[in-house]
């Protein structure tokens, strides 16, 4: 494995490398946020546990939560980059 990918088998067993976007932890679980390259603005919000076994999040209030804290941690990113280009 890639260092900053994972790899995916899709619906039809064809392996997709995906990039980590980022990693969090919360309500006691591990989640990683990933994007195939060339496609950044999908996202894929992830739960892994510790033997390396990803699932996909199905709860909709878990995706809300998900979605929250992408957007507090790309606004952060945003924030970072004007206070680096000052």
């Amino acid at each position: 494995m890639k260092e900053n990918s994972i790899f995916i088998t899709d619906d039809d067993g064809k392996e997709i490398e995906m990039k980590i976007y980022f990693t969090f932890d919360a309500n006691d679980k591990q989640y990683v946020i990933v994007y195939e390259e060339g496609h950044e603005d999908e996202l894929y919000p992830l739960i892994y546990d510790d033997e390396g076994n990803i699932y996909p999040v199905e709860d909709e209030e878990e995706m809300e939560m998900i979605d929250e804290i992408v957007s507090g941690y790309e606004g952060a990113m945003n924030d970072q980059d004007e206070k680096e280009k000052e």
